[in-house]
């Protein structure tokens, strides 16, 4: 059970303006890869706070589980997670720019440290601004200076060698469809795919998300699904680190 709850707390953690890409259902071919990274760039949605009920259901090779999530974020500053099964909090997570904090209930166990434990999980290293994209369908690295192609409908764009990025871009808003980051030699893959977004307060994010990380051969499968989103309340990040528990380390 704690690694069950152990990985879904991991989990957790784990429009257009002037002089944009006019969005369409179709990709246009001679679409400029600069016009459709300044279109994706202004899809980013501005806002104060988040919240969300988020379904959370977590895989890997030995045990699948699904948690309700109550997601806090004010953006660029914090995001505040607390996971509940069977209406019982079961964990917390609270992250700024430069910590992440995390306990269990069920084996006592916490963490209080920087981003390894996010980076850990996900065979990535990623930090507060890239969570928050990835969270928000925007990508987790810069798309300039990648090869840029349309493919499958999409805008694509990609580059090869020892570390291989690809990222996709829906033609309808210039948010992302996949974004992958893969190491070979290290044998790691992060890949996020977007299936489904919705339109809030005239804001469009992700409602169904897949994230399959693969570290070091530990595979691992998250699916996330967003709803009742709602901006710009006056929300409160409550969290206090128990005492008696057991510290993680890496």
């Amino acid at each position: 059970m704690m690694k069950r709850i152990y990985g879904l707390a991991l989990a957790m953690i784990l429009i257009s303006c002037g002089g944009s890409q006019k969005a369409t259902e179709n990709a246009v071919t001679t679409a400029a890869a600069t016009k459709i990274i300044k279109s994706h760039n202004a899809a980013a949605i501005n806002f104060n706070t988040l919240q969300s009920r988020l379904g959370v259901k977590y895989q890997d090779e030995n045990q699948s589980q699904s948690v309700t999530v109550d997601l806090r974020i004010e953006k660029g500053k914090q995001i505040w997670m607390s996971a509940r099964v069977l209406g019982f909090t079961v964990a917390k997570v609270y992250i700024t720019p430069d910590r992440v904090q995390f306990y269990e209930k069920i084996q006592k166990r916490s963490f209080d440290g920087d981003f390894k434990l996010i980076s850990r999980f996900l065979g990535e290293e990623l930090n507060y601004a890239q969570l928050e994209n990835l969270l928000l369908g925007q990508a987790i690295e810069p798309l300039n200076n990648l090869d840029y192609a349309v493919v499958d409908n999409q805008y694509q764009f990609r580059k090869e060698g020892v570390i291989a990025r690809l990222f996709s871009l829906r033609p309808a808003d210039f948010k992302m469809a996949q974004q992958s980051i893969r190491k070979p030699s290290e044998n790691t893959t992060l890949d996020v795919k977007y299936l489904t977004y919705q339109t809030v307060d005239s804001k469009v994010l992700p409602e169904e998300i897949t994230i399959n990380a693969n570290a070091q051969g530990k595979l691992v499968q998250v699916e996330l699904d967003l709803k009742n989103v709602e901006f710009d309340q006056n929300l409160s990040f409550p969290f206090e680190m128990p005492s008696g528990y057991n510290q993680m380390k890496f």
